[in-house]
C-alpha cells in the first residue's frame, strides 16, 4: 500500500474532483481521508491510500493530481509491502 498526501484549496469540492479523477483513471484506492487544516482556514489535507507496491502507480496518481488546479503540495508519504 502507498499513501499520497495533498493539500486542497476548496474542501469537499476538491475532494470530489480528486476522487473522480482517480476513479476515472482506474487507480485501486483502499481509502481516503480529508481533514481541515485549522491554521489555514478553507484549506484541507487529504491522505489517499493506494493498493499496490509498484512506485510507478503512486507516481502516475501524483501526476494526475498535479493537473488539478486546487490541489497543492503533493507528496508520497510511505510505501508498505
Amino acid at each position: 500500500m502507498q499513501t499520497i498526501y495533498a493539500k486542497l484549496d476548496k474542501g469537499i469540492d476538491s475532494f470530489i474532483r480528486v476522487s473522480s479523477t482517480l476513479r476515472r483513471r482506474e487507480f485501486e484506492i483502499s481509502g481516503m481521508n480529508l481533514q481541515a487544516i485549522t491554521s489555514e482556514p478553507g484549506r484541507h489535507e487529504m491522505h489517499i491510500h493506494l493498493e499496490g507496491t509498484h512506485p510507478e502507480i503512486a507516481e502516475r496518481a501524483m501526476q494526475q493530481l498535479e493537473k488539478l488546479v486546487d490541489v497543492t503540495s503533493i507528496q508520497l508519504l510511505k510505501e508498505e509491502v
